[in-house]
């Protein structure tokens, strides 16, 4: 019988007494999110499919992006280290269930589903160690749900031996997602040793494993312009569609990627279904080769490992000097530049996530009209170095984004942009990130 697995197939919990049960909700939890995705897509256009009701038959299908934020890097794509110094920024999120007290929770902004943590002895002092995660919020939701004192442990091996149980433990309730409440007194995510003080998980709200379920299945859809021709460039899909984040690497490239996939260009293509592999995760796939030297421009090897994960799918890596190094981080380079910033690494980071495929019959399912489209500022900066302003695609650009990015989305009607069909409305994606797993809590 299928089973959906743990991350990388990381199992924690092997000899404790919870394994069995935890892998057993898991599952559940995954498989119920599948089903829930399945359900809300148009009737039509169900390309998208779980594989605990048909196996998926081609081999794994890599879907790669970068690590570093692609909209700092247009904010700052002149001076490196201030791009570097602005993705370090934590930012707070107001997290309280609805007429409750505000509960502001911390959080980074690196929202490429990959965040990273540079360890230094002293503040501003050299960098001596630098950990990167592509670890979903929900699995250590559901992982402390389970075994909560296991999770102390995983923290004090992986993070800092000081971490004490207290430390991960809520102080109020907080709302994780639109429909998951964490309680007082349970693992809170957004902790001083996941945040300020280090990092062991995802904290954007954009970064969970619940976002990369419902981008793979709405990416589906086919989308077309005004004229009714099909969209199959990476941004203009990402415009055009109702998944993610247009200004991000990650959302166009894995959208764009699962829609070419189940519908290839050209006349004749015919559909294929597809499915996230299993076991369902978003990975660090490598660091580019040479991307650390010495000062005399010598690549380091063993400086960057996978401490959690295999290669290819990584969960938790790890740049540090290995044992018998003679010199530190404050010796090495990153593209010929002293390394300052833990951004310099991640620019140098390939994300991926792996789709599957298998043939189902399905017909090819006819085009649909644009949702939303993207607004630009009015600058002479061409389009693909600014961030957009998505809406919806009978609102017009306003100020600050007056002009449109794509016009051929979208067709005027009546002063403003068409709607799309109405058939195509679906739910919008929460703010906060969704996701239905850890459901053991409250709601």
């Amino acid at each position: 019988m299928f089973q959906y697995a743990t991350p990388a197939n990381i199992d924690d919990l092997v000899g404790r007494p919870a394994h069995d049960a935890f892998l057993k909700a898991w599952h559940e939890s995954i498989k119920q999110h599948f089903a829930d995705e399945i359900t809300g897509l148009p009737p039509g256009n169900r390309l998208f499919f779980t594989e605990t009701a048909s196996p998926a038959t081609s081999a794994d299908l890599p879907i790669t992006w970068n690590a570093f934020p692609l909209s700092i890097l247009r904010d700052h794509p002149d001076v490196a280290i201030d791009r570097w110094g602005a993705a370090d920024k934590i930012e707070l999120l107001d997290r309280s269930p609805q007429g409750a007290a505000p509960a502001p929770m911390p959080y980074r902004v690196q929202d490429e589903y990959c965040e990273w943590f540079a360890y230094r002895q002293t503040p501003g002092g050299p960098i001596t160690r630098i950990v990167f995660t592509a670890e979903a919020p929900e699995y250590w939701i559901m992982l402390a749900e389970y075994d909560f004192d296991w999770v102390v442990q995983l923290y004090q091996k992986h993070v800092s031996p000081l971490v004490q149980a207290d430390d991960l433990k809520l102080k109020q309730d907080i709302s994780f997602s639109s429909d998951l409440l964490l309680k007082k007194g349970h693992y809170n995510p957004y902790n001083k040793w996941n945040t300020t003080q280090g990092v062991m998980h995802l904290t954007h709200p954009a970064n969970t494993l619940g976002a990369e379920i419902n981008l793979a299945a709405r990416a589906t859809i086919p989308r077309k312009n005004a004229a009714g021709a099909r969209i199959t460039e990476v941004r203009r899909f990402a415009c055009c569609s109702d998944f993610g984040d247009a200004n991000r690497s990650s959302d166009p490239n894995i959208g764009n990627g699962v829609n070419l996939t189940v519908i290839p260009a050209g006349a004749a293509a015919t559909a294929q279904s597809i499915t996230l592999a299993n076991p369902v995760a978003l990975y660090i796939d490598r660091l580019a080769s040479g991307a650390i030297t010495d000062e005399n421009g010598n690549p380091l090897s063993g400086w960057f490992k996978i401490v959690r994960g295999v290669t290819g799918r990584g969960l938790m890596a790890v740049l540090e000097p290995p044992a018998g190094a003679t010199f530190g981080l404050d010796k090495i380079r990153v593209g010929n530049k002293k390394l300052t910033h833990g951004g310099q690494v991640s620019e140098r980071i390939q994300m991926v996530l792996y789709g599957k495929t298998a043939n189902l019959g399905k017909p090819i399912p006819p085009l649909q009209a644009c949702v939303n489209h993207c607004c630009r500022p009015n600058t002479l900066v061409e389009v693909s170095k600014v961030n957009l302003n998505q809406t919806a695609a009978n609102r017009a650009c306003v100020t600050p984004t007056p002009k449109d990015a794509f016009p051929e989305l979208v067709a005027p009607a009546h002063g403003g942009f068409g709607m799309a069909a109405a058939e195509e409305t679906l739910a919008p994606i929460p703010k906060l990130g969704k996701s239905r797993l850890g459901s053991g809590y409250a709601k």
